[in-house]
């Protein structure tokens, strides 16, 4: 990853899904998908949002930089249906570089309403590409808790394998889960596939 730089615009369209950095408008609607849902938050690390004001301030704070990294937090869209041009946020994508410059790690989620329309599976998809092609990872790692078996074949699908050793950044909740790791050799494999439709991203000087 070029750590003098940091992402300041990013956003990638798939065939169902898009992913770009959350809106202030974005907040009331994001805080009703998720705040108090035991069926999103058990799978989650975050014990989720007090109050709409922090969704707020996580669109506000989309991009965290350390001294030679950049963590990232986007919104997951569902693309306009046909006859509707109505774009609507479905979830959150996050992409992890802080402590780890040369793996990304992802975590993510999709509102139980949205489930089951292969949202989840093109936003990794293109997390992905975004990481690798554009982020220059050499790997990429997520983690899922025993036994959230769809997260487990989104990312199977993706090429990702379950690793024994622990891929997944330090945490401190001791649950259960499984480890997986996507490195760039098995992602070249893919890559052409996981290509977005379209994308846009800049960069900006990273802070002194």
């Amino acid at each position: 990853m070029n750590v003098r730089e940091v992402l300041s615009e990013i956003d990638l369209r798939g065939s169902v899904a898009r992913l770009r950095p959350p809106r202030a408008e974005d907040s009331e609607l994001t805080f009703r998908l998720i705040a108090g849902r035991r069926e999103i938050l058990d799978w989650l690390e975050w014990s989720g949002p007090a109050t709409a004001q922090d969704m707020l301030d996580q669109a506000l704070h989309w991009r965290k930089e350390s001294d030679d990294a950049a963590n990232y937090q986007l919104a997951i869209l569902r693309a306009p249906r046909e006859g509707d041009e109505r774009e609507e946020v479905v979830g959150a994508m996050s992409i992890r570089f802080i402590d780890h410059p040369e793996r990304g790690d992802l975590g993510y989620w999709i509102a139980p309403e949205h489930q089951g329309q292969g949202l989840a599976s093109d936003a990794v998809g293109l997390a992905a590409w975004l990481a690798f092609e554009v982020l220059e990872a050499s790997s990429v790692s997520a983690c899922v808790f025993v036994p959230n078996v769809a997260s487990r074949r989104v990312l199977e699908k993706h090429g990702f394998s379950l690793r024994e050793e622990a891929s997944c950044a330090a945490s401190c909740d001791e649950r259960p889960r499984w480890n997986f790791l996507l490195d760039r050799s098995a992602w070249i494999l893919r890559a052409a596939a996981l290509r977005p439709l379209e994308f846009h991203f800049a960069f900006t000087p990273a802070r002194p």
